[in-house]
């Protein structure tokens, strides 16, 4: 750990897990989020609070920010009292954030443009893994701003791939998010089918487990999501709507087909025209499941 003071902006399920796990390492943390409740969490636990994006880059080394949206980022890098009017000369910015490339580009420039550095460090795995320090980076930017970061990065996340210049970061966690996303919506589709056939949800679970349809969501999320009927967020549904439009924009942009992401887009589309933004990607199963008149849930004895 090197003593250089760490600030973190957008406390959020994964920010403030990773601004926390900053702090219980030893870090001199400042904090910023326009939830005081959220910043007051993290000066219980040992933080400082700033008032604006603004001065957490006017008072620390390294900045890291973890926001939901593109606009979100820019508004808080280049907007009034943002990131980059309070950056100097050695700073380092590293926004963790699944946003598109154009932005993070766009926001790297501003960010060049005062002498500091940027890098963009998406994630993989959930809250838990945040507040642990366990979490998946994945790394675009300079190789040498990323060697001087080592620390921090090394820190928060356990599984590190350097994907390239900046943006192939959030490319990356884009074209992930892509199949993440489409697996997790399918599958809600796939066990509402089996169900309205008469099929035991947790049997063809069992199966779907031990063939090639296995997955880390259909092993974890049908279990603990769809199958309890708890669809209290760990990635909410507006988030993977989100990235999936995101996908879709890259597609477009390269000429690229997306027809199976473009089709779990436009069914969390639905999901989200049903007020489910809020509740776990998972929720997305609940527009299958009225299509099919059944409600899918696992063995309550």
């Amino acid at each position: 750990m090197s003593d250089r003071k760490i600030g973190y902006i957008g406390l959020g399920n994964m920010g403030g897990g990773m601004a926390s796990h900053l702090v219980a390492s030893g870090y001199d943390v400042m904090v910023y989020d326009v939830r005081a409740e959220a910043v007051q969490e993290l000066v219980d636990k040992g933080a400082t609070a700033a008032s604006s994006p603004r001065e957490v880059a006017e008072q620390c080394d390294v900045i890291v920010s973890s926001l939901p949206t593109p606009q979100s980022v820019e508004n808080a890098a280049t907007g009034e009292n943002g990131i980059v009017q309070g950056l100097s000369a050695g700073k380092v910015y590293i926004d963790m954030s699944s946003i598109d490339p154009d932005t993070t580009r766009r926001v790297g420039e501003a960010v060049r443009a005062k002498g500091a550095e940027m890098l963009d460090v998406p994630v993989g795995m959930g809250p838990a893994q945040a507040a642990t320090g366990t979490l998946t980076l994945m790394i675009g930017g300079d190789a040498s701003v990323v060697e001087d970061c080592k620390d921090v990065l090394d820190t928060l996340g356990d599984q590190q791939f350097y994907c390239g210049e900046l943006g192939l970061g959030v490319t990356t966690k884009i074209v992930n998010n892509l199949v993440s996303c489409s697996v997790a919506t399918l599958l809600g589709e796939a066990v509402t089918m089996g169900v309205a056939a008469g099929l035991n949800p947790e049997r063809l679970q069992e199966v779907m487990d031990n063939t090639a349809a296995s997955t880390l969501h259909g092993r974890t999320g049908l279990t603990a999501k769809v199958f309890e009927r708890n669809f209290e967020p760990g990635f909410k549904l507006a988030l993977s709507h989100k990235d999936l439009g995101l996908a879709a924009q890259l597609a477009a942009s390269l000429g690229a087909a997306n027809m199976v992401g473009s089709a779990a887009y436009q069914v969390q589309t639905l999901a989200m025209g049903k007020g489910l933004g809020n509740e776990d990607q998972y929720s997305a199963i609940k527009v299958a499941e009225e299509t099919a008149g059944v409600e899918v849930k696992g063995d309550e004895s």
